[in-house]
């Protein structure tokens, strides 16, 4: 860990058991957890090599296995008892690290397992100057993928569909320098049974991919896309 860094890698983790529930289509409830917990231990892994370009890594959680595991990396754990999603979460940390004023933070969700050590130096490489932002937009629905900001809490948090908007306007208003992050392994998060396509094409070497792999996931989206196609009747017919 470099205390001197100033910079705190934050990763809100939600219950494993309630995580991704908009991929039922395609995972079961027990698929869904395996995928988050997996999700999540592909993102440790990424910022454990980055020590020299952060000061820590906190992992706001109400669960217990993902706080185990996070510990067994060296990372520091904060509970979130009231489970209130990633502002809240993302909050707790703030409060953490509020001894020093000129501290920074990155936000990194679980749920973007190709994040690589280079694209977590890049986006603290752009906030080493005070009263910066670095900030990486999802393709699909305009949500905020990575968010580095230096005060840690230089600007309202509101993560969700169309946030990098919102972020992005917020750091003007605020007259701070905001740095655009276009890096293609902070473009895709995992929500929706489309970005598990995505995301299996992008033949990265994870733990999320092999399990992926494992279940045979392409195929239950081609199937889910075949039936999808075919004409109300034929679908009424077999039942």
């Amino acid at each position: 860990m470099s205390q001197g860094a100033g910079i705190w890698a934050v990763v809100p983790v939600k219950r494993f058991a309630e995580a991704k529930s908009r991929l039922a289509p395609v995972l079961d409830a027990g698929e869904r957890a395996r995928l988050a917990r997996l999700m999540f231990e592909d993102v440790l892994e990424a910022l454990l090599p980055c020590q020299e370009v952060l000061a820590g890594t906190l992992v706001v959680t109400s669960d217990r296995d993902a706080a185990a595991w996070a510990q067994s990396c060296g990372a520091t754990v904060v509970f979130d008892h009231g489970d209130n999603g990633i502002n809240a979460a993302v909050s707790l940390a703030i409060e953490r690290i509020s001894g020093n004023g000129d501290d920074g933070i990155m936000v990194v969700p679980s749920d973007i397992p190709q994040v690589s050590p280079q694209a977590i130096v890049t986006a603290a490489a752009a906030i080493a100057s005070p009263r910066t932002l670095a900030i990486a937009a999802a393709t699909e629905d305009g949500g905020t993928n990575l968010l580095a900001c230096r005060p840690a809490g230089a600007i309202p948090l509101c993560f969700g569909p169309r946030s990098f908007e919102r972020h992005y306007r917020a750091a003007l208003e605020a007259g701070i320098t905001v740095h655009t992050l276009r890096l293609p392994e902070l473009s895709l998060d995992i929500d929706r049974p489309e970005n598990l396509r995505a995301f299996l094409s992008l033949q990265s070497k994870t733990r999320t991919h092999a399990f992926l792999s494992r279940l045979g996931v392409g195929a239950r989206l081609e199937q889910r896309e075949h039936l999808g196609r075919q004409p109300a009747g034929c679908a009424a017919a077999r039942v």
